[in-house]
């Protein structure tokens, strides 16, 4: 299988970018950055990693474990989902993987349509699934499927740039042999670096699979004290590998996990009026925007001036948190909303769209 290859030497050394880097404040022009398509590489018969070349001067920063918001119109739809960064960037641009998902209209388009020398858009680099300031004394990484993409980056960071050299454990559960991404780099890793020791788990494995059989269980997670666990898949996955460990008792400040959901289609029809938005600040200032068919809050807010803060654009990174006091404004889903933030009126900007007139109140800007 052919992968993609680290590119350590064009890597800046130096310390790593710290979450709140990542916060954008800008004109609503800048919200979006055009990319074209440098390549399109094969890594499963599911799965593609694109390389993406920004046509505009800013530098290709991020932090391992991040992701970008590709944006695309498919079928006449404007489509925005998220993809983690399977390498860290070179100066000149971005690689993402995309695994295709059934029914899902962006992954199928990412892996059977798009070609080098196409043009996408995207925002970000977003994300908090980062490497801890501080060194643990084990790194224990747990993935599923596509959630080993941020990982892949991670293990770059720690090996071919820090040159870690504190123990690092990687548990990596496909339902397939074929389904697993990024054997070969990460064959290449261990066979490079004594300190990775890598697992491969498969619940539908072959007659001559002769590695791990079932799922990730908790008691198969190295539980020397000091470790720091990575958990990524999906929410189930995620959701019992935490609470088994917590039930061990590890502090859930060890725990760092990143969720690969589906995104949905499900949602009310945007509005196709425009409508009346009063945005109220902290400091008792006061913006009134009308928000035309087509923009989300953020969109409209931006453009008239409002300081909101934001990131990821796409409803994950809860940036641009605002609470609805007065008004009819949907929220797509799938976000990272909790059902008490939803109790208490709170939407995303990025992804609420007002069927009337509104009155909104800004915690938060980005003053």
């Amino acid at each position: 299988m052919q992968t993609a290859a680290f590119h350590p030497s064009l890597i800046v050394a130096g310390p790593r970018p710290s979450a709140s880097r990542w916060t954008r404040f800008v004109r609503p022009e800048q919200l979006y950055r055009q990319a074209r398509v440098a390549a399109v590489e094969r890594q499963t018969e599911d799965a593609v990693s694109i390389t993406l070349a920004p046509m505009d001067d800013k530098p290709c920063d991020a932090a391992a474990g991040q992701y970008l918001t590709l944006i695309a119109d498919v079928n006449g739809a404007r489509i925005k989902r998220a993809y983690s960064l399977s390498q860290l960037p070179d100066q000149n641009a971005f690689t993402v993987t995309c695994k295709a998902i059934a029914g899902g209209r962006m992954s199928g388009h990412l892996n059977s349509a798009l070609k080098a020398g196409d043009l996408l858009q995207f925002a970000g680099p977003s994300g908090e699934f980062l490497l801890p300031d501080s060194v643990p004394a084990h790194y224990a990484f747990v993935a599923a499927g596509s959630g080993i993409t941020p990982i892949m980056a991670m293990l770059e960071q720690l090996l071919e740039i820090d040159r870690c050299r504190t123990p690092i454990t990687l548990l990596f559960g496909n339902r397939r042999e074929k389904d697993i991404l990024f054997r070969d780099r990460l064959e290449q890793l261990v066979s490079a670096h004594a300190n990775l020791s890598v697992s491969y788990y498969l619940t539908r494995p072959g007659k001559r699979w002769k590695g791990q059989q079932g799922r990730i269980s908790a008691e198969a997670l190295p539980q020397q004290p000091g470790t720091h666990y990575f958990l990524c898949g999906p929410d189930t996955f995620n959701s019992s590998l935490r609470e088994a460990l917590l039930n061990l008792g590890i502090s859930s400040t060890a725990i760092s996990t990143e969720q690969f959901t589906q995104s949905s289609d499900e949602r009310r029809p945007h509005p196709a009026d425009p409508h009346p938005v009063q945005f109220r600040l902290a400091d008792g200032s006061e913006h009134e925007v009308t928000v035309r068919p087509g923009e989300s809050l953020l969109e409209a807010g931006l453009r008239g001036g409002v300081p909101l803060q934001f990131s990821c654009t796409m409803g994950g990174c809860g940036h641009c948190k605002v609470t609805i006091e007065t008004g009819d404004v949907a929220t797509d889903e799938p976000n990272c909303l909790t059902e008490s933030e939803r109790q208490a009126g709170q939407t995303l900007a990025c992804c609420a769209w007002p069927h009337s007139k509104a009155v909104v109140q800004v915690a938060e800007t980005g003053l």
